[in-house]
C-alpha cells in the first residue's frame, strides 16, 4: 500500500482518536475519508493490522519526525508558519501503558515474564531445568496481595527469588542451553534487574538492595558531604542501595519507562512529551516540533536538541518562550550563540533568598580583573577561588568572618547567627552577566507583559491530552511512545488549520459583552 496514504490515515486516526480497528473502518465506510485519501467510494479498504506494521516501520530511525517535518514545510510554503517567528515549547508527563509495580513485585514479575519468553524459545530445556516450586511462584501474574506480609517474610522472598534469577541465568548461558536463550529480550531485562536489585556481600551471599535515598543526586553521585566525612573510628558500612531513577527499569513489559515526580504535584512511570509550536498573530498555532523523553529526564537536557533540530528543518525562531524549566544562563548563553535564537524565559531566583531578606548577590559589585566582589557596605572580599557545583565550573567567594562581625546589617546578609562570612558562588563571566541581568529583568512590568505569550501552551497540553488522547501511551518503549505523539501533533495540525479563519481576528462578542461594552 502506498505509504503517503497510510500516513495520512494515520494522521487522521490521531486527530480523531481513534484505534485502529476504528480507522479502518473509516477508509471503508466514511466518504469524507475517501476523499481525503483520493479513494473510490468503491474501494474495500485495508486491514487494521496494516496501520500496526506501518507505525513498526514509522519508529525506525527519524522517519517519525520527518513526516511532521514534510507537513510544517508544506505549511511555511503556503505562508501559514512564519520562519523566524515566535515559538514556544511546554512539557507534559505520559503514563507508560504497564502497571505501576512495587519493588518486590518487579523482580517476581521480571523473573515471570523472563520464564514465559523461554517457553516460547525451548519448552522442553525449560521444563529440565525448573524446579517444581518455580509453578507456584511464577505461574501467574504477580500481585502485591499475593505476596508474603511482614519484614521478615518479604526478606526471605525476594532473596528466593533472587536465588532463582541467578540459578536462571546460569542455566541460560551454560554450553547446552538453546542457542537463542540468550539472545531473548526478556532475559537481558532478567539480568538488568537483578544487577540493579541485588549484590554480593563479601562472604559471596546475595543480597537485597536497600532503596534508594530521597535526596539522592546524581549530579552529588561519588562526592562525600561534609556531614559524612568518613574517620579513623567509623567503620559503619554504607549500604548498597537500588539505582537513581534515569537507569533504573521500573517494568519488564516496558524496560525503557521510567518513575519520576514532581514534588507535591504528580508521580507516574512513563515518559515525557515536549511541545514546540509557533505564536504568531495572525496564523494558526502549528505544532512544529515534537520530543519524547524518559520521565526524569531534565527538561533543560532538551533544548539544545530542539534548536538543533529546528534550524536543520529551517525553522529556528527567532524568539522561544520557555518556562524556569528550560531556562538556565547555560541554555540562554548557548541558544543565543550556537544558534541566533533569544530565549524568553524565567531564569531561577536565589533558592536561599528568603534566608537572606537583605541583600541578593545581583546587589554586589563583581571585579572580573581583580577576581573579588565587594558587597552594598563597601567591603571587598579575598580573591575567590576556582569550585565545582553539580559538577559545573563555578567560582566561591567567601567574605572574611572579622569583616562581616563589624557589619551593622550581618543578620540580613549573611543569614546566620553564627558570626560567619557572606558566601556566594559566582558563574564563568558570560553565564553571571546572562543571570544577573535576566533576575532583575524578569521583575520588571514590560517584561511581563511580554512573556504572556508564552501561557498558550497549556491550552495546548490541554487539546493535546483531553482531545487526541495524549496522556496514555498505546504502546510499549520509547521509539513507538514517540511516533504517537508525532501523529498526535500532526492530527492536531489538521484540527486547527480547520478551525483557522484568517479573516476572523477575534472572536465575536456575546450580547452580555456587547452591554458591558455599551455601559
Amino acid at each position: 500500500m502506498s505509504p503517503a496514504r497510510l500516513a495520512l490515515v494515520s494522521v487522521l486516526q490521531y486527530a480523531e482518536n481513534l484505534t485502529d480497528r476504528q480507522a479502518a473502518r473509516a477508509v471503508a465506510c466514511r466518504i469524507d475519508w475517501k476523499y481525503a485519501l483520493g479513494m473510490e467510494l468503491t474501494e474495500p479498504g485495508f486491514d487494521h493490522s496494516v496501520l500496526s506494521e506501518f507505525r513498526d516501520r514509522l519508529a525506525e530511525g527519524d522517519r517519525a519526525d520527518r513526516l511532521l517535518a514534510v507537513m510544517v514545510d508544506r505549511l511555511a510554503q503556503a505562508g501559514l508558519v512564519r520562519v523566524r517567528g515566535r515559538q514556544r515549547t511546554d512539557s507534559t508527563h505520559v503514563l507508560a501503558a504497564v502497571r505501576r509495580l512495587g519493588r518486590v513485585e518487579l523482580v517476581a514479575e521480571t523473573m515471570r515474564a523472563a520464564l514465559e519468553a523461554l517457553a516460547k524459545v525451548d519448552e522442553v530445556w525449560l521444563a529440565g531445568v525448573m524446579p517444581p516450586q518455580w509453578a507456584q511462584r511464577y505461574g501467574r501474574s504477580v500481585r502485591h496481595e499475593r505476596q508474603p506480609t511482614g519484614a521478615v517474610a518479604v526478606r526471605e522472598y525476594v532473596e528466593q527469588v533472587g536465588a532463582d534469577g541467578i540459578a536462571l541465568l546460569r542455566a541460560v548461558y551454560e554450553p547446552n542451553a538453546p542457542t537463542a536463550g540468550s539472545a531473548v529480550a526478556a532475559v537481558e531485562v532478567l539480568r538488568q534487574v537483578w544487577v540493579q536489585q541485588y549484590w554480593y556481600d563479601e562472604s559471596g551471599q546475595l543480597r537485597w538492595r536497600e532503596a534508594k535515598a530521597s535526596r539522592a543526586r546524581r549530579s552529588r553521585e561519588g562526592t562525600t558531604r561534609r556531614s559524612r566525612v568518613a574517620t579513623a573510628t567509623d567503620d559503619e558500612a554504607e549500604p548498597a542501595r537500588g539505582p537513581f531513577s534515569s537507569v533504573e527499569i521500573v517494568s519488564p513489559h516496558d524496560p525503557q519507562a521510567r518513575f519520576s515526580h514532581k514534588p507535591g504535584k504528580v508521580e507516574w512511570v512513563g515518559y515525557k512529551d515536549h511541545q514546540t509550536e509557533t505564536c504568531d498573530q495572525e496564523r494558526p498555532n502549528i505544532i512544529v516540533h515534537v520530543v519524547t523523553t524518559p520521565a526524569p529526564h531534565q527538561d533543560i537536557g532538551v533544548v539544545d536538541a530542539i534548536h538543533s533540530a529546528l534550524v536543520g528543518q529551517r525553522m529556528a525562531p527567532a524568539e522561544h518562550f520557555l518556562d524556569s524549566g528550560y531556562v538556565t544562563p547555560e541554555t540562554v548563553h548557548q541558544a543565543s550563540t550556537a544558534h541566533g535564537i533569544t530565549i524568553v524565559g524565567p531564569v531561577r531566583q536565589d533558592p536561599r533568598a528568603a534566608e537572606r531578606p537583605g541583600f541578593a548577590k545581583e546587589d554586589f559589585d563583581i571585579d572580573w580583573r581583580a577576581e573579588t566582589m565587594t558587597c552594598p557596605k563597601g567591603t571587598v572580599s579575598p580573591r575567590w577561588k576556582p569550585t565545582v557545583a553539580d559538577g559545573k565550573p563555578r567560582m566561591s567567594v567567601l567574605f572574611r568572618r572579622a569583616d562581616c562581625r563589624a557589619c551593622t546589617v550581618r543578620q540580613q546578609c549573611t543569614g546566620n547567627v553564627d558570626g560567619k562570612g557572606r558566601h556566594l558562588l559566582l558563574l564563568p563571566e558570560p553565564l553571571q552577566r546572562i543571570q544577573t541581568q535576566a533576575r532583575v529583568q524578569q521583575q520588571t512590568p514590560e517584561w511581563k507583559r511580554r512573556y504572556d505569550l508564552r501561557a498558550g501552551c497549556g491550552a495546548t497540553v490541554s487539546e493535546t491530552v483531553r482531545a487526541h488522547g495524549l496522556r496514555h501511551c498505546r504502546y510499549r518503549g520509547l521509539a513507538k511512545t514517540h511516533v504517537q505523539h508525532v501523529l498526535t501533533a500532526a492530527g492536531t495540525n489538521i484540527i486547527r488549520l480547520a478551525q483557522h479563519r484568517p479573516d476572523q481576528r477575534q472572536r465575536p462578542r456575546s450580547r452580555l459583552q456587547e452591554l458591558f461594552r455599551a455601559s
